[in-house]
């Protein structure tokens, strides 16, 4: 027996959709009950491990900026420069909110100071013998100044002090739990040397980060106000805690850390102290389900990084019944999901059966009429899906293009590309070309507004002026596609010029486009404007086609190229582009401006761009070729040097000169761009 479409869509997606149902439901089911363990292992583990990438996330970031700027800072004078390393040092205290304070210490006693915490203030400590009084200077949010004050000494950062007793870190260091100097309340330094040119040690950089600013970070990264989740060191003394501001005591006493043991939750130092029993060489353990005063626990602790004097760990513990409460409810929304998806997918797979099959009935019977030639009893297709609607429109112009053929048969530029020795034979041959590519800017957007005959003549004129100058110039015109138009010089014959009656045929065209886009503006008509590309690479060209219909033609890579030196016009504001090949063999004939240097269309290489801009023996290209020569230069910095500062500098005052320029405006905005990704 042959069932029909409708029903076998019906009864197949219902009979998969009950199958995927079922096990879906009877697997997670069988799961959630035998699981709970896993599932809380994951939960547990995950969560902690994201905690754990964050905080070294942040404590590598800290790294990275000082030795940034401790690499920034060599080779200069602090004191005669001292608002830049002041602004350097004040900008890496706002980076973070974990920063504190940032300094800069040199061994002859130099202090500078940027802070964030109680009042935002930079300090000075002048080099010498330690008697002077202090410059500290109270700063709003953009570096302003608003007070300055004189003051006695008072404490140096303890890295600062270590400095003096001739203790420096090799590379980045991370202190161990002391009293900061600005507010004493306990926290860690991180320092880095700085060195002169040539080796010589002059000084340290650090950032000073309290211990109550790590408590945000464990709140983010807590399961719920059920969980619990410290940073503890290998001396049981809490570091961070988002247990509130007394956990076991008022306040962070700046003298000592408290001690696991001593917090008023007695279970979390039992559920430490047994976890340890465990623990890995790392100090790391599998997550553990403890039974404990409170109730039953998850808990798993973590080494949290290498940098420090002293290894912390981040210790986690989640209620049980957190897990088990997710889980029971997510088995209790699947079985109802589930059961509401099956009614709706039933009842959805039936009416989309019938949408689908009434217009594939219609289909297949239009097919039978094409093949039959019949094309008068095509009937209309009514369906609800765009997919239906574009294979009834491609039948529909496939009978017409049929009918089109019984009267009338589109004929084709006629070439003698080949010699009248030979017989035109299907095949190809690869040479060097170079090949011309024409299109009108924003044709799509102009075309929209005309009629269709309008349209036509407008094509049709743009299209006469650019035969005739590929035409003057010895060149064979390919094809048209819409508004483009491709030509190409070197076969079936190669000359010597070739590459020279391109470059002419190019700029005969844009003045001839120029003249045209002005008659048309005093006949009402849209403006008009090219773009023009030229490169000169190996093509495959000769016949192609059919035995019974051939076309000389030229494809390969280049042509695409070509394409998208033309499309690179919109860029930078640009008439004709060119690649390197073309301006090396021109170059004694024309201006050529180097306009940047960009990655190819297919991402496998850099490509040199060139703006062909007029003949070497226009006399009007005079004060052009000194601006060319200030731009190049320009983008030489940018591109060989990779000065970008520089570059940036010389494209800013050209665009002051010449606003115009969207090359330069492009260039400027690249630099910007380059720089801020620099920065990051």
């Amino acid at each position: 027996m042959r069932l029909g479409f409708s029903t076998v869509v019906q009864v197949l997606f219902i009979t998969m959709m009950i199958i995927t149902v079922t096990l879906v439901a009877a697997t997670g089911y069988n799961q959630a009950r035998s699981g709970v363990v896993d599932v809380g292992t994951q939960v547990i583990d995950g969560a902690l491990e994201k905690t754990r990438e964050r905080f070294t996330e942040r404590y590598t970031e800290t790294g990275d900026r000082l030795a940034l700027l401790a690499t920034a800072l060599t080779g200069l004078d602090p004191v005669e420069q001292r608002d830049d390393v002041l602004r350097s040092l004040w900008e890496l205290t706002r980076q973070s909110p974990l920063h504190q304070s940032s300094f800069l210490a040199g061994v002859d006693g130099l202090l500078l100071e940027a802070r964030s915490l109680p009042n935002p203030a930079t300090r000075f400590v002048p080099p010498g013998d330690g008697e002077a009084r202090e410059e500290w200077v109270y700063r709003d949010a953009d570096f302003g100044v608003m007070t300055r004050l004189k003051k006695p000494g008072t404490e140096y950062p303890r890295e600062a002090q270590r400095l003096a007793e001739g203790t420096v870190p090799e590379d980045t260091r991370f202190s161990s739990v002391h009293a900061l100097s600005l507010t004493g309340e306990p926290g860690i330094t991180v320092s880095r040397p700085v060195h002169d040119a040539d080796g010589t040690l002059t000084g340290i950089v650090g950032i000073e980060v309290p211990l109550a600013r790590l408590d945000s970070l464990l709140r983010a990264g807590m399961l719920g106000d059920e969980s619990v989740l410290l940073i503890i060191s290998d001396a049981d003394e809490v570091i961070a805690h988002p247990l509130g501001p007394a956990p076991g005591q008022a306040g962070r006493d700046s003298d000592g850390l408290l001690k696991v043991a001593d917090l008023r939750q007695q279970w979390i130092g039992e559920a430490w102290m047994r976890l340890g029993e465990q623990a890995g060489a790392d100090g790391s353990s599998e997550v553990t389900l403890l039974d404990l005063e409170p109730g039953r626990y998850f808990v798993q602790k973590k080494p949290l990084t290498g940098h420090l004097d002293h290894n912390w760990h981040l210790f986690l513990m989640v209620s049980d019944h957190v897990v088990l409460a997710g889980v029971n409810r997510g088995l209790h929304t699947s079985v109802t999901l589930a059961l509401i998806m099956m009614i709706v997918a039933a009842y959805v797979i039936f009416v989309t059966a019938g949408q689908l099959t009434r217009p594939l009935r219609q289909m297949v019977d239009n097919a039978r009429l094409l093949e039959q030639l019949r094309f008068g009893e095509l009937k209309p297709v009514q369906a609800d899906f765009n997919e239906f609607r574009a294979l009834d429109r491609s039948l529909r112009q496939m009978a017409s293009s049929l009918m089109a053929f019984n009267r009338y048969v589109p004929t084709s530029l006629l070439r003698r590309l080949l010699s009248e020795k030979h017989e035109a034979t299907l095949g190809a041959e690869s040479r060097p070309l170079v090949l011309l590519n024409t299109g009108i800017n924003h044709f799509n957007s102009v075309g929209a507004q005309m009629e269709a005959q309008e349209q036509a003549e407008y094509l049709t004129r743009y299209q006469r002026e650019v035969f005739e100058a590929v035409h003057r110039n010895d060149g064979s015109i390919d094809k048209f596609i819409d508004d483009r138009v491709i030509a190409f010089w070197g076969a079936p014959d190669a000359a010597e010029n070739d590459t020279y009656h391109a470059c002419t045929a190019a700029l005969e065209c844009q003045a001839a486009i120029q003249q045209l886009s002005q008659a048309l503006r005093w006949e009402n008509h849209p403006a008009m404007a090219v773009r023009i590309g030229l490169h000169r690479d190996v093509c495959m060209v000769g016949n192609f086609g059919s035995e019974d219909r051939m076309f000389y033609s030229v494809v390969g890579g280049a042509v695409s190229v070509n394409q998208w030196l033309g499309n690179l016009n919109s860029r930078y504001g640009t008439t004709i582009l060119a690649s390197e090949p073309i301006r090396q063999q021109t170059a004694g004939d024309f201006v050529w401006r180097w306009v940047d240097r960009v990655e190819e269309f297919d991402q496998e290489g850099v490509f040199d761009v060139y703006e062909l801009c007029g003949h070497g023996a226009d006399p009007g290209l005079a004060q052009r070729r000194d601006y060319i020569a200030r731009y190049e230069a320009a983008l030489a910095l940018r591109v060989n040097e990779r000065d970008l500062d520089a570059a940036l500098d010389h494209f800013y005052a050209l665009h002051e000169q010449y606003p115009g320029d969207a090359a330069v405006a492009w260039q400027v905005e690249r630099i910007r761009a380059m720089s801020e990704d620099k920065k990051a």
